[in-house]
């Protein structure tokens, strides 16, 4: 158990705790539980990544423990609950760096999705002996020494200290959340909030919901005010990741906020002032969804300031083996392994192979390989199910002397899987460990249908 899956729940309410409690075991996560905050700061010292805690107590407030576990343990992430709706809490709350609030009765599903994304955000950050997130180049959580990456530090070091918008590019996969987190804890703002939203996971018709607020009456099931992301990130940093994904009729009035500051909740008349510094990033081409129409070509010029753009794995072959080395490390202390060897073959295909899901499907398949393993040495046959023929092809080409490349085994990889999903890209992308749109592009590229797998991949 890492210190990242321990959770500590604040409640004075007995009932609700214990309730929250047996939730988060369910589970698997270890839970210490606390009455009010100064019950909550016995632990600050102690196993605790991430903090779940009510607003309004008898004794004390959140906002209160809030600020004093900033004080000695700065990273840990909070999540806030409220029975009140209390915006001004929730805004205060954001403010000293909570990471997300909810209002109560909390829905387990929502909570339970915030605590995954924070539990494997602290899963993935390389720690120091302080429980503290290492100084690496770029920020705390990416790794890279290749030319390219290096590159990438430097973009990041220059633009960090200043408040202009970010553009942040590449394929699905390659880090691009670790970035913007990384700019964020380099600028001025980092003692302020660090708000991410992810447009491709809302629904259209809630996206400006989402962002900008709204008030009581602006639509069915709105009976009281709610904070948009954009006043929760006030005076820190927002990441809106995706931004290719904005719905077309909410462009203009994203515009509008980044001219002027200002946001306006759904069903208000009122413009409320914020000061935010807006990070983007997007898996698509800009420049081609403005030549079809399908963005706005004021915006784009907008976004399109300050760049980085995130080189895919396959383009930064050099820092794999570090790569591979620390997500050894963080699965074998996750789940309680011992560190397991290579076999030369194994090293070889990991090296050799493309990675179409870039660092995160390295990641993946690492971790199932330690998983799934009965031990000692690691070869070609502990691979993921969906890497295992890409594993073979690689052997004969190697005996063939190099008749196929590497994309030919990836082709005949990805379509195995689809092939085997019964053309399903979803639950194919989820076993590839890529998204949906980067297994629909390289489809489009071959020139097939998801629904149709090539019958040479068999």
């Amino acid at each position: 158990m890492t210190i990242g899956q321990s959770v500590l729940v604040v409640e004075d309410e007995q009932g609700e705790r214990d309730a929250l409690a047996r939730l988060l075991r369910m589970e698997q996560y270890r839970v210490f539980t606390a009455r009010d905050p100064d019950e909550a700061m016995e632990y600050v010292e102690g196993e605790v990544g991430l903090v779940i805690s009510d607003v309004r107590m008898g004794k004390g407030s959140g906002i209160d423990l809030l600020r004093s576990w900033r004080r000695r343990r700065p990273q840990t992430p909070f999540i806030m609950a409220t029975a009140y709706g209390d915006v001004d809490s929730a805004v205060a709350a954001m403010k000293l760096g909570a990471e997300d609030y909810l209002t109560k009765p909390v829905d387990p599903e929502a909570l339970l999705q915030l605590v995954r994304r924070m539990i494997a955000r602290c899963d993935t950050a390389p720690r120091a002996e302080n429980n503290k997130p290492c100084d690496e180049p770029a920020g705390p959580r990416i790794l890279g020494q290749s030319a390219a990456m290096v590159e990438v530090f430097e973009r990041v070091r220059r633009a960090a200290p200043t408040d202009g918008l970010v553009l942040i590019l590449g394929e699905s996969g390659t880090g691009k959340e670790l970035i913007a987190s990384a700019i964020h804890e380099q600028s001025r703002r980092k003692a302020g909030a660090y708000i991410a939203v992810n447009i491709a996971a809302l629904p259209e018709s809630l996206v400006e919901a989402e962002l900008f607020g709204y008030v009581p009456g602006a639509f069915t099931g709105a009976e009281r005010d709610r904070i948009g992301r954009f006043e929760a990130a006030d005076g820190g940093t927002l990441f809106i990741d995706e931004i290719g994904d904005f719905p077309l009729s909410a462009q203009a009035k994203l515009l509008r906020v980044l001219d002027n500051l200002s946001v306006n909740p759904v069903g208000s008349n009122e413009d409320r002032r914020v000061d935010v510094r807006l990070v983007a990033a997007t898996s698509r081409n800009l420049a081609e969804l403005v030549a079809r129409g399908d963005f706005r070509a004021d915006l784009f010029y907008r976004l399109n300031v300050l760049t980085v753009e995130l080189p895919p794995l396959r383009d930064r072959h050099d820092d794999i083996p570090l790569l591979m080395d620390a997500f050894l490390a963080a699965a074998c202390q996750k789940y309680q392994r011992p560190w397991p060897t290579m076999s030369p073959e194994l090293i070889q295909f990991i090296l050799a192979y493309d990675w179409p899901g870039n660092v995160r499907q390295l990641r993946n398949a690492i971790e199932n390989m330690v998983v799934m393993s009965n031990g000692g040495t690691l070869s070609l046959g502990d691979l993921p199910a969906y890497l295992s023929g890409s594993s073979s092809l690689l052997a004969k080409t190697a005996d063939r002397g190099g008749a196929n490349n590497l994309r030919d085994m990836e082709r005949t990889a990805i379509l195995s899987v689809l092939e085997r999903c019964g053309g399903n890209r979803t639950h194919a992308a989820e076993a590839l460990g890529i998204s949906v749109r980067t297994l629909q592009r390289k489809l489009k590229v071959w020139g097939l249908n998801a629904s149709q797998p090539d019958p040479e991949a068999a």
